[in-house]
């Protein structure tokens, strides 16, 4: 048994969320408040049986580890690293060679602690400190608290001065350029790498200072400067600020990103605690996929310039790369099926007025700010409104261009209320119809479909032994211990069926097609991630749906944790007189209705509960909701059924 199994059979579900919402016994099941979105009637469910969660109010369903890796925004390690603790289950034995790479990072953090500590006593007790003192004080209107609270401090002009207090302390001159806070030239000679600035320790998303941002205050270039890329500090996986962020975020619903080191604690000393920034430079894909397993919601809060613009559409750029998105089958007009691509992301843009920084509307004015983010405009406005600007709609040709170059942004809406609603905005804008601009942006979502086909060529079908993870996840998570209802005689775990249908996909991934058009047929949605309870198995689908289509895969070290599931997975028994890709076929339609079936059962369950709640109360509005979306869950359940039956009538099953 591997240590994952192990601590999937000591940890109970039931104990773990309980500390986060208060449960209670509802039948078989347990349900409570939703511990991921406000809401005034419970409508979140616990399996014992099966140990999983379904939650009606956010959506979200899983294992334990589905649960602390949303709840908490840990990855699969860190969240298996701390059930390993809670369980008592001891984890695989480290290398000589990784524990003496992560003793060596220890010493890094040890150091990059031990100059945050140096540095602020510096600021608040050195004479040659007294110009930061008044800046974070009086420009800056920090407070004491904040000033202790974030470990600000002051690096000495002298080069040594760092240098000579850590080698007190015992340690290396190497280990000190190792962690980026001293340099080496190519004479050999070593010094302090900041000097005479004001020093900003930043953290990692567990509080332990990785690195540090700084600023000049006599005027010399450069104005800013980070710590360099080090074992410890990734610039382009690091938030500034996440580690105090993090659960605000959670809480709130909402992300509030800005560009500078103060714009960040500003803020959060006013109260405002869910504010991060990247680290002066583009937001990244990785910083995208950290605030995705905390919020849908992210709100840009930039100053109203070119800059300013420019990082908004970085961000959104980067942003309809990394954030979840939406796959959906549809039909063409003479009968070819496609796939839609839709961006799963609320982003808003909330523009500073007058010029001012965030920290000084924060600070100065609370309620100002919080009316700003409040009121953000869909990032969609704000984007068609700058993309605008840069052409000559008084010309044909400008206007055409404008219509491009907006077009991929009006395909991401997921709602044709929406998109309808843009489009009309657009023609007002460039005094088209919008119809005229309805075709434009259709033959330019062509055309940038078909560069696109030309320019990748296919790729070869997938092994069973290396194939790469989906780039959109930074994680990976285990096969959840989860028993689906009696379907069959046998009872098999639904994580059994999960792991069968991706083994038979990841030899052959245009199967998913087949499945996907039976499952349209019975008017059913296609497969999707949702209907995968274990996260491993889910990133394993969401990479295979990608080979399906066509699209390239990047390569990855983390490839093999789902493939080592469906590696355990017994072969296909196939009749030698049977054709092979029919069998196949038919056993991915069967698999992938009954799976729907499974998860569309399980939620009537749960649903059930709610709605004898709501007649209990005497409350008709959320008798009504409810009722409406059971008798959904029914009719789609039904036509599982029904599309099931007729499989094996066919099969002769």
């Amino acid at each position: 048994m591997t240590p994952v199994d192990e601590v999937k059979r000591r940890v109970d579900i039931v104990e773990v969320i309980g500390a986060y919402t208060k449960l209670q016994r509802a039948g078989k099941l347990f349900k409570g408040m939703s511990p991921f979105k406000a809401e005034r009637t419970a409508s979140f469910f616990i399996y014992p049986d099966s140990q999983i969660f379904v939650d009606f109010s956010s959506g979200e369903k899983g294992d334990v580890f589905s649960f602390l890796m949303k709840k908490e925004g840990w990855t699969f390690a860190e969240t298996l690293r701390e059930l390993a603790r809670r369980t008592g289950v001891v984890l695989e034995e480290r290398t000589p060679e990784q524990k003496q790479s992560e003793d060596h990072l220890g010493r890094l953090r040890e150091a990059s602690a031990a100059a945050a500590d140096y540095f602020h006593t510096l600021l608040l007790s050195a004479p040659q400190a007294g110009p930061c003192r008044e800046y974070v004080r009086q420009k800056r209107q920090l407070t004491d608290t904040t000033i202790a609270t974030w470990k600000l401090g002051y690096s000495l002009p002298d080069g040594q001065a760092l240098n000579t207090h850590l080698a007190a302390k015992g340690f290396k001159p190497q280990e000190l350029i190792d962690a980026g806070l001293m340099i080496e030239n190519d004479e050999g000679r070593r010094y302090d790498r900041f000097r005479g600035r004001l020093m900003i320790p930043i953290n990692d998303d567990r509080g332990r200072t990785i690195g540090f941002g700084s600023r000049s205050l006599d005027g010399s270039e450069p104005k800013y400067m980070n710590s360099p890329q080090t074992g410890l500090f990734d610039k382009g996986r690091t938030l500034f600020g996440l580690d105090r962020a993090r659960a605000a975020i959670r809480n709130d619903g909402v992300a509030v990103l800005v560009e500078g080191y103060m714009d960040v604690i500003g803020p959060q000393q006013a109260g405002f605690s869910n504010v991060v920034s990247g680290m002066g430079t583009a937001l990244t894909e990785d910083q995208f996929r950290v605030l995705k397993r905390l919020t849908d919601k992210i709100v840009f809060a930039l100053d109203p310039d070119a800059a300013g613009n420019r990082a908004v559409m970085r961000g959104v750029d980067v942003a309809r790369e990394t954030l979840d998105r939406e796959e959906r089958i549809v039909f063409d007009p003479r009968g070819t099926i496609k796939h839609e691509t839709r961006l799963k992301a609320d982003i808003r843009v909330a523009v500073m007025p007058d010029g001012k920084d965030p920290d000084e509307i924060a600070l100065s004015d609370p309620a100002q700010w919080r009316d700003l983010i409040a009121n953000a405009r869909p990032v969609i406005a704000h984007v068609i409104d700058t993309i605008l600007a840069e052409y000559d709609i008084a010309d044909p040709t400008g206007k055409s261009k404008a219509v491009q170059a907006v077009a991929p942004i009006i395909k991401d809406l997921t709602d044709p209320t929406q998109a309808d609603h843009y489009t009309q905005l657009i023609a007002r804008r460039l005094q088209l119809t919008p119809r005229a601009v309805g075709q434009a942006i259709g033959l330019a979502q062509a055309e940038a479909a078909r560069k696109a086909q030309t320019q990748q060529r296919p790729p070869p079908r997938p092994a069973m032994d290396g194939m790469p993870p989906d780039p959109t996840l930074d994680m990976d998570a285990p096969e959840g211990a989860l028993e689906r209802p009696a379907a069959t005689a046998s009872r098999r775990k639904t994580v059994d069926l999960e792991a069968h249908l991706l083994a038979i996909l990841a030899a052959e991934p245009a199967l998913l097609m087949d499945a996907n058009v039976a499952l349209s047929r019975a008017n059913l949605e296609p497969l999707g991630a949702e209907d995968f309870l274990s996260p491993m198995l889910r990133t394993g689908f969401i990479q295979l749906d990608r080979a399906a289509k066509g699209q390239p895969l990047p390569e990855s070290s983390e490839a093999d944790e789902w493939l080592s599931i469906i590696a355990e997975v017994p072969p296909l028994e196939i009749d030698p007189k049977e054709d092979v890709e029919t069998r196949q076929r038919e056993e991915i339609i069967r698999m992938a209705l009954r799976l729907r079936e499974d998860n569309l059962r399980r939620e009537q369950t749960a649903l059930k509960y709610l709605i004898d709640e709501a007649q209990e109360a005497g409350d008709a509005l959320v008798l009504a909701r409810h009722s409406t979306r059971l008798a959904d869950l029914t009719l789609r359940h039904f036509r599982a059924q029904k599309a099931l039956r007729l499989r094996s009538a066919i099969s002769g099953a």
